[in-house]
C-alpha cells in the first residue's frame, strides 16, 4: 500500500519568478519607502486592545494574507491621501506568491479583503465590468480616511506638537517587495520584522535591539511562540543576527545574559531566500576503558 501524499505543499525557500515579475510591475505604482505608523504595530498601554498587527494575525485563518495584502496597499499609496487601487484579485495573489492565483489564490485575496473591510482597514467599491476598487483607511482600524503619516505629522507639528507623536512611523524599503522578502515570510516572521523595525527606528544595522518577554507582550500582544518562530525565520532569511550579551555594568555583580538582535536591512537589496541554520550535534567523548 502506497503512503498517502501530504496535503501540505513544502514551503518555498525562494520567491517564484512570477511573484518577482509581479512585484516589478507593482513597483511602478509603489513608494520608494512605504510608511507605517507605530500604532499599527504597538499599543500605548497593556490595557489597550491588541494593536492592528496582532488583530490581523489572530483573526482566524489567513492572517498572514491579510497582513501582507494590507502592507502592499500601503506601499502603493504614493500620494498623501488615499488613492483607489483597481487591480484584480489574481494580480494581488501573484504578488503575494499564493498558490493557484487565478482560483484558490484569488479566493484568499477576496476573503482577506472581506476581513479588512469588516474591521475598517479598507473600503471596497464594486465596479461593473472592472475589478473592485480598494481604498485604504487609517492603519489603526478607526475607519478614518487615510493620510500618509509623514504628511499628517507635519500638519500636526505646525499646530500641536504632542499630536505629531500619534503619526510616528517607520519606513519599509520597496526592495522588501521587489526582492520577494514579503512573499517568503510567514505571519510570525513578518510580525517580528515590523516589531524590530519599530524598535530600531532611525538607527543603523549595528544597533542592538532587546526587549523582555513582558515588554513584548505588553506592547505588541504577540505570544512567545510567535516571537520565537518569527526570530528564527528572520535569522534563516539573513534579516536578523542574534548574539548573547552581558547586561551587568561591573565585574562585581552576578553576570546576567540576554539575547540582543541586529536587524540587517541591507539584506533587502538581495533576492530573498531561506538558508536554515544547521544544528550542531555534539558527540560525547568516550571514556577511557570503554569499547
Amino acid at each position: 500500500m502506497q503512503a498517502e501524499k501530504s496535503l501540505t505543499a513544502p514551503r518555498p525557500t525562494a520567491p517564484s519568478n512570477n511573484a518577482l515579475k509581479a512585484a516589478e510591475g507593482a513597483g511602478r505604482y509603489g513608494r520608494k519607502k512605504a510608511q507605517l505608523r507605530y500604532s499599527f504595530v504597538e499599543r500605548a498601554t497593556p490595557d489597550d486592545p491588541p494593536p492592528p498587527l496582532a488583530q490581523m494575525l489572530r483573526g482566524g485563518r489567513g492572517g498572514h494574507v491579510r497582513l501582507k495584502l494590507y502592507l502592499s496597499y500601503l506601499w502603493m499609496q504614493r500620494d498623501d491621501v488615499a488613492q483607489g487601487l483597481t487591480f484584480t484579485a489574481r494580480a494581488w495573489a501573484t504578488l503575494l506568491d499564493l498558490p493557484d492565483p487565478p482560483k484558490a489564490g484569488a479566493r484568499r485575496i477576496s476573503d482577506a479583503q472581506s476581513w479588512l473591510t469588516e474591521h475598517r482597514f479598507i473600503t471596497v467599491e464594486s465596479q461593473p465590468g472592472r475589478p473592485n476598487q480598494v481604498v485604504v483607511l487609517n492603519e489603526t482600524g478607526s475607519g478614518e480616511p487615510y493620510i500618509a503619516p509623514g504628511a499628517a505629522a507635519k500638519k500636526e507639528a505646525a499646530t500641536n506638537l504632542s499630536g505629531a507623536v500619534l503619526h510616528r512611523y517607520v519606513q519599509i524599503p520597496k526592495t522588501f517587495w521587489l526582492n520577494g522578502h514579503l512573499t517568503l515570510l510567514s505571519g510570525a516572521g513578518l510580525a517580528m520584522f515590523l516589531v524590530l523595525l519599530c524598535e530600531r527606528g532611525p538607527a543603523d544595522d549595528d544597533t542592538a535591539l532587546w526587549f523582555s518577554p513582558k515588554q513584548a507582550q505588553n506592547r505588541y500582544a504577540l505570544s512567545e511562540d510567535t516571537r520565537g518562530k518569527g526570530l528564527r525565520e528572520l535569522a534563516n532569511a539573513g534579516l536578523v543576527t542574534t548574539k548573547r550579551r552581558a547586561i551587568n555594568p561591573t565585574d562585581f555583580e552576578v553576570v546576567h545574559m540576554r539575547n540582543v538582535h541586529y536587524l540587517k536591512l541591507g539584506r533587502l537589496d538581495e533576492t530573498a531566500a531561506f538558508t536554515p541554520k544547521r544544528r550542531v550535534v555534539r558527540i560525547p567523548k568516550k571514556r577511557a576503558g570503554t569499547g
